[in-house]
């Protein structure tokens, strides 16, 4: 019986002393998409699922720089080297994420400051497809919209 008071005493002095869960952190909402990359990204979507390569290659920045250390390089400097490439960039997986609009838009609780090649900078869009290496990243230029690179993750 004394150990049973000496336990509820003990409990009882500790119960101040309990440890508290933390607040819960609120989850941020995603990063809205502008409709400028909108509208630029209906167009760049059309043209993947349509397999039109030269129209896909005309809205990349070049030099198209593959940044992810993956098994194959799908760098390319040309427009030509592009669309030479263009199976190796545009894998099924891909189209798939591009098919189901499965990007994001930069957001300074996820990306990097901007100081690397790392997956966003201010105002650009991750196709976040499931594989790392087959995400891309599309970057604003001259009032609209590009395929900068791939991105690689520290």
């Amino acid at each position: 019986m004394n150990r049973i008071k000496s336990f509820v005493a003990l409990l009882a002095l500790s119960a101040p002393f309990s440890l508290a869960l933390p607040a819960r952190q609120a989850i941020a909402a995603p990063a809205p998409i502008k409709p400028g990359f909108k509208a630029f990204f209906e167009d760049f979507r059309s043209a993947v699922l349509a397999h039109d390569r030269a129209r896909v290659a005309g809205m990349v920045k070049l030099p198209f720089k593959d940044f992810s250390g993956g098994p194959v390089n799908r760098s390319a400097a040309t427009s030509a080297q592009f669309i030479a490439k263009f199976d190796k960039i545009f894998t099924p997986a891909v189209v798939a994420a591009i098919r189901a609009n499965k990007i994001r838009a930069f957001s300074r609780q996820h990306d990097d400051d901007g100081q690397t090649a790392g997956p966003l900078m201010k105002g650009e869009y991750l196709l976040d497809a499931p594989e790392i290496l087959d995400q891309l990243v599309f970057s604003p230029q001259g009032g609209s919209f590009v395929l900068n690179r791939i991105p690689f993750y520290s």
